[in-house]
């Protein structure tokens, strides 16, 4: 926001001046002239130039809220500053080319000439840095966009690794060592915990999460039984006992088993979830809802 300020309150400032200026070159300009052709004269000679000046304090204060510009507006008053100079060195040739005709004398209007122009140059190169932010903008996107679909479809391959891992495991323990791996290894969430609940039996398989209640872990576990299998819910409010080490958990609902639930676990610290990140998760859960199904089959489910 302080740089936004800066930058397009230059640049507003920067057409305040030229306002000023023109308009007082457009009253020296009158000299001469009386009545309905003085007025003629300012509207056709000073007006235009007004509005352009005009433009770029209403460009600059734009500038000043329009954050997807943050990055480039040092490049956008670089142009502006480039292509200003650029037309005073042009008003500077025309006013040289004419001088050097002995039958006109163009030294007198090289104010007015220097000042159209530069107040001409600036908006233009304004304009133009604002469209090459535009596009750097656009491909920096781009760029993100790509970055962020590699990213998940890297993530995605890993927890197909861990599907497969899943599919090999014999025993709760296993699958449950696997799940917590992968929480880690996808989000970085190393406080995770595996809990099955249901009836009196309620017990935690495995579990990362130190200094902290096996009750409290069971509580947030207990909530999720009314979730639907194979879900991710982001809880903001979490059991007392745990409201000292985190500011919010995730559930993961894997699957029911013998009238009972297996509840993933982690605890959150102001991390943001995305879609892809979700969509990872369910992934990961249906993987492991398969291999507790299997274990279940063979007997292992409640070792």
């Amino acid at each position: 926001m302080q740089r936004r300020t800066l930058f397009g309150g230059a640049i507003a400032f920067a057409g305040a001046v030229l306002v000023l200026v023109q308009f007082v070159q457009g009253i020296q300009q009158l000299d001469g002239f009386e009545g309905q052709t003085g007025a003629v004269v300012f509207a056709v000679e000073t007006v235009p130039f007004l509005f352009v000046a005009g433009a770029l304090v209403y460009i600059g204060y734009w500038l000043t809220d329009q954050s997807e510009y943050e990055q480039d507006l040092p490049r956008i008053a670089g142009w502006g500053v480039a292509s200003a100079v650029l037309f005073a060195s042009v008003s500077a040739l025309v006013v040289f080319s004419q001088q050097a005709r002995p039958t006109v004398d163009v030294l007198g209007l090289a104010p007015a000439i220097a000042i159209n122009h530069v107040t001409v140059g600036a908006v233009v190169g304004v304009l133009v840095g604002l469209y090459d932010a535009r596009g750097l903008a656009h491909q920096r996107a781009l760029e993100t966009e790509r970055d962020r679909t590699e990213q998940f479809a890297n993530k995605a391959m890993d927890v197909n690794t861990y599907g497969r891992e899943l599919t090999r495991s014999d025993s709760i323990d296993a699958v449950s060592a696997l799940c917590i791996q992968a929480l880690q290894g996808l989000l970085g969430l190393t406080e995770a915990a595996f809990v099955v609940v249901g009836g009196e039996d309620s017990r935690i398989v495995d579990s990362t999460v130190v200094g902290v209640s096996d009750e409290g872990l069971v509580e947030l576990a207990s909530r999720s039984r009314e979730q639907e299998p194979t879900t991710v819910v982001i809880h903001e409010s979490i059991p007392d006992s745990l409201e000292e080490r985190a500011d919010g958990a995730i559930t993961l609902r894997i699957t029911d088993l013998d009238g009972a639930s297996a509840v993933l676990l982690a605890l959150t610290d102001d991390l943001e979830f995305n879609d892809e990140d979700v969509q990872l998760l369910e992934l990961l859960l249906a993987h492991a809802a398969t291999a507790l199904d299997a274990v279940s089959e063979d007997g292992e489910f409640d070792r």
